[in-house]
């Protein structure tokens, strides 16, 4: 294995743009499912061929390359001490995750009905119309998404509401989880590319995240 970065002294952690790669859509997608299965462990494993082989449904030699390809995306990493998944409800958590998501601290996260599981910076009332508003906006794209993404090619099923100078002021991110569609509401500039994030995902794949099926044999 010392043609690859990842040996067998270290574990196997994923970042926080491997995290949103995995939520980002629902589409088939053979590292979306590695990523998936990964994010279904409580804990990192130790990396080895077996854990490359039962994460990505490959054989053995194919099975590491798809590994380091997955390193050079930037999607995982190698740590030298294992990393636990949150074990606190997702209710608790919430608020202490969401925070730092946003340059204001307010975010909010949805789930698919348009009701708010919990919420940063903002009042009840407002975390309740947001996240009503959230599932308007996803009604909107399915309705329209033969032009958003096939015809006009935008891939990204994200809203925003932006100012004069095309800075968000507040945005709305689907997340896509086992069969639950959850919409992550950030409220002034997005700060996803943090462990609070790479956190948010975990947990929420701990409990909603169902088996996906091996792409490879």
């Amino acid at each position: 294995m010392s043609d690859y970065a990842l040996g067998d002294d270290l574990y196997l952690g994923i970042t926080p743009g491997g995290s949103y790669y995995a939520v980002q859509d629902d589409a088939p997608d053979a590292g979306r499912s590695f990523l998936h299965n990964l994010l279904k462990m409580p804990e990192t494993p130790q990396f080895n061929i077996d854990i490359a082989c039962q994460l990505s449904g490959l054989k053995r030699k194919a099975a590491l390359e798809f590994v380091h390809w997955m390193q050079e995306a930037g999607f995982i990493y190698g740590h030298d001490e294992s990393e636990a998944a949150p074990t606190d409800s997702i209710e608790s958590i919430l608020p202490e995750l969401l925070k730092p998501l946003s340059s204001d601290g307010k975010a909010v996260l949805a789930e698919g009905r348009g009701l708010y599981l919990g919420a940063s910076g903002y009042p009840h009332e407002v975390a309740e119309e947001l996240a009503a508003l959230s599932a308007n906006l996803t009604a909107a794209y399915v309705r329209h998404k033969e032009v958003l993404k096939d015809n006009l090619g935008h891939r990204q099923k994200a809203w925003g509401l932006i100012d004069a100078n095309g800075n968000s002021e507040i945005g709305f991110w689907p997340l896509y989880i086992g069969d639950t569609r959850f919409t992550l509401i950030v409220g002034g500039v997005p700060q996803l590319n943090q462990m609070a994030f790479k956190n948010l995902i975990w947990a929420l794949e701990i409990r909603y995240g169902t088996e996906d099926e091996a792409f490879g044999a």
